[in-house]
């Protein structure tokens, strides 16, 4: 099903349940994820390494600080795939993946994620394009869904279609 933009998108996803972002920057879709899903628990996942995107973990703690002592929002760092890796099969009903958009990550991240969200939950992601059109940068996103999907027995439920050309995705199990 085609939606217009990943905040009706949100609206379709489960609601108060256990949700991993992965690729947060500076919060600000964590704050919809917040407020349009109501999740139990959410966990951010992001290594906030570079220079771009450091601050953005004390803007969240701070943004964040009262879910965080209230443990219904959970930072993470580290590098994707190394922090999906350690948690816990099928505990998660549904991820959200939005970090380097190259193809080998998005596809290990995938896999991944797949993992901890179990046989019904649901796999999204952010920037299902051919890529970053203003800095000539090329994506993978596209690619490595559709060979997930093809190698793991995945479907694309919901697609987006942003004005702006950075699209989301939505999978489930078949």
């Amino acid at each position: 099903m085609l939606l217009p933009d990943r905040l009706h998108l949100l609206e379709r996803m489960p609601k108060g349940a256990k949700v991993a972002e992965v690729g947060v920057a500076f919060g600000a879709f964590s704050q919809e994820i917040l407020n349009r899903c109501s999740p139990e628990r959410l966990i951010l996942i992001d290594s906030w390494a570079s220079g771009r995107y450091r601050r953005g973990l004390k803007e969240i703690e701070s943004k964040f600080a009262k879910q965080i002592s209230e443990k219904k929002v959970e930072i993470q760092r580290g590098l994707s795939v190394d922090v999906l890796s350690g948690l816990e099969a099928g505990t998660f009903d549904w991820a959200y993946i939005d970090t380097n958009h190259s193809y080998e990550t998005t596809l290990l991240e995938l896999i991944e994620c797949a993992r901890i969200v179990g046989m019904k939950g649901r796999l999204a992601g952010h920037d299902f394009c051919t890529g970053n059109v203003i800095r000539a940068v090329p994506y993978g996103v596209v690619e490595a869904a559709t060979k997930f999907c093809k190698d793991h027995k995945w479907q694309f439920d919901y697609l987006t279609l942003e004005s702006h050309g950075h699209f989301s995705f939505c999978l489930k199990k078949l």
